[in-house]
């Protein structure tokens, strides 16, 4: 049975565009040792997000295939120039450095992904509604996510997580100044390759409905 190229021939296309699995998984937001189990995965947002690192079309990827014709592809090559940090950037301990470099690491993703994303926004498929990022995004995940190691390393797949997220409760607002715009808070989940579940919390406006990012976490086993 044939498998999509993107398990059949992700390593020989990395090494076709010149880019390594560190670099590649720099560029994901995994470690690089989960870039051999990241080509298994039949999870299209994942896949997608791949594509645009590669810089190949994201059909191409998830075609079936017999044999590779690299001569057919579009390549795009990628650029070293662009701000990403992998696992190996993050501090891993518990000291108020290690916290406040991972609050700058943050700080600086959200700054970078807001220049490439001027409307701030993305769509989410089970809401079927976009999902903006303001001001309070940035705070509340700079200040929760930065406690951990994991919670930082997901904050890098905003992309995926704003769009392939599941809704699994709704509450409402807590009454306090960060809150007090909105009418609920929509709790969502989403399975971040390496990582494992990553809880985003959506704020829904009182009067407009936006749905707002609120704050970013991993699930620790």
């Amino acid at each position: 049975m044939n498998r999509i190229y993107f398990e059949a021939k992700g390593e020989a296309l990395l090494e076709k565009i010149g880019m390594s699995k560190s670099e590649f998984a720099r560029r994901m937001g995994i470690r690089k040792q989960n870039v051999k189990a990241l080509f298994k995965s039949k999870n299209l947002d994942t896949i997608y997000k791949a594509a645009k690192v590669m810089g190949v079309p994201f059909e191409m990827l998830v075609g079936y295939i017999a044999e590779p014709d690299f001569s057919k592809m579009q390549i795009v090559p990628y650029k070293e120039n662009e701000v990403s940090f992998s696992d190996e950037d993050i501090p891993q301990g518990d000291s108020s450095a290690d916290v406040v470099a991972r609050r700058k690491i943050i700080s600086t993703f959200y700054y970078e992904w807001k220049k490439k994303n001027p409307l701030q926004r993305r769509y989410n498929l089970s809401l079927k509604e976009y999902i903006n990022i303001r001001f309070v995004s940035i705070t509340e995940t700079c200040t929760y996510a930065s406690r951990t190691y994991l919670s930082t390393l997901a904050v890098l797949q905003l992309d995926a997580i704003l769009t392939g997220a599941k809704k699994v409760a709704t509450v409402p607002a807590k009454k306090n100044q960060n809150q007090k715009d909105f009418d609920k808070m929509l709790i969502m989940q989403y399975h971040c390759p390496g990582i494992g579940i990553v809880k985003m919390t959506v704020g829904v406006k009182r009067r407009t409905h936006e749905k707002v990012q609120y704050c970013i976490t991993a699930l620790e086993a």
